[in-house]
């Protein structure tokens, strides 16, 4: 990676690359042509505006964002944000007239990592509309309103214009989202020719499908660490196995290189029960948070046993375009 702290103009701006669409139909694949001239930079930065309430939307309200960041960290939702997310993009070459798509923003942390340290401008959109507005509010605050801006979007619809990224990064987006070959889809076509994708999902192992069927001991203990996980989320998880993924990049006519991460995640987990433990005893948790962190504490413990029985699987997938 070129590391720079210039501030060199948006290249390739959202306008120019994204296109958002009401059509649930896949598209076809677009020829990969040329890739779009680059704009010039903004005549001036926008005045930040001050930190105001964020309007919750139907699952990420104030106070489940701040119990989440209470459990792991600034900017993360959930232990695969933070180190194991910016992982994802450690040995790619990133620099200040890279093109980057990030569907998957949350609340905008890796976005800002990327524009103030590499001097890129980043495409970054959350489908939450709540963790839009606070992201964008964050970015404001640090003097990066359109170098980092973040836009709510509607992942089941959306329509990126092909061949217009150097490189895609998808964190766990794909969980909720029936149509899930029309969005990695979408992902991979995104991309340039030599560009780089990168996605990142739960997905049911060959254990955990095997449980749906309770056919041996150790599969039903798997199975039922996956319900036992699966009744604690909200909203419910349309998992896709690890063959299904492989399957759908291999109909896309790409080539993907999985690597399991879910000791990363399971070491994340783990890594705070102590210190959660003393912050619960010493009075450290705020009163109003303690019931969605002690909610979302036995979530996360739930999820840490299916990835131990290897229910479920942490899977970063690779690709070069």
């Amino acid at each position: 990676m070129n590391l720079s702290l210039t501030d060199a103009g948006p290249v390739g701006a959202t306008d120019n690359i994204l296109l958002l669409t009401e059509r649930a139909d896949p598209l076809p694949p677009e020829p990969r042509t040329a890739a779009p001239a680059a704009k010039a930079a903004p005549a001036a930065k926008a005045t930040p505006s001050p930190l105001k309430a964020v309007a919750a939307d139907s699952y990420w309200t104030q106070t489940r964002i701040d119990a989440a960041e209470f459990l792991w960290g600034e900017d993360n939702l959930t232990p695969g944000d933070g180190p194991i997310a910016a992982s994802a993009l450690a040995d790619l070459p990133i620099n200040v007239s890279s093109q980057v798509l990030i569907p998957s923003a949350g609340l905008g942390g890796l976005t800002r990592v990327l524009a103030k340290h590499y001097g890129c401008w980043p495409t970054s959109l959350t489908p939450s509309q709540a963790l839009a507005a606070l992201a964008q509010q964050r970015s404001d605050a640090q003097e990066l309103s359109q170098k980092a801006a973040v836009t709510a979007y509607d992942a089941a619809t959306a329509a990126f214009k092909a061949n217009s990224f150097d490189i895609v990064t998808a964190h766990e987006l794909l969980t909720p989202v029936a149509n899930k070959a029309r969005l990695l889809q979408q992902i991979v076509r995104a991309a340039k020719r030599n560009g780089h994708v990168v996605v990142t999902e739960i997905v049911l192992t060959e254990l955990g499908v095997a449980s749906l069927a309770g056919s041996s001991r150790r599969a039903a203990e798997a199975g039922e660490a996956l319900q036992a996980w699966l009744k604690l989320v909200t909203p419910a998880p349309q998992l896709w196995s690890h063959d299904q993924m492989m399957e759908s990049f291999f109909s896309l006519n790409v080539d993907a290189a999985p690597e399991k991460i879910s000791a990363a995640y399971s070491e994340r987990i783990a890594s705070i029960w102590g210190d959660l433990s003393e912050k619960l005893n010493s009075g450290a948790i705020p009163r109003p948070l303690l019931p969605t962190v002690a909610a979302d504490s036995e979530r996360w413990a739930a999820f840490r046993t299916a990835l131990d029985t290897d229910a479920i699987a942490a899977m970063r997938y690779r690709i070069k375009i």
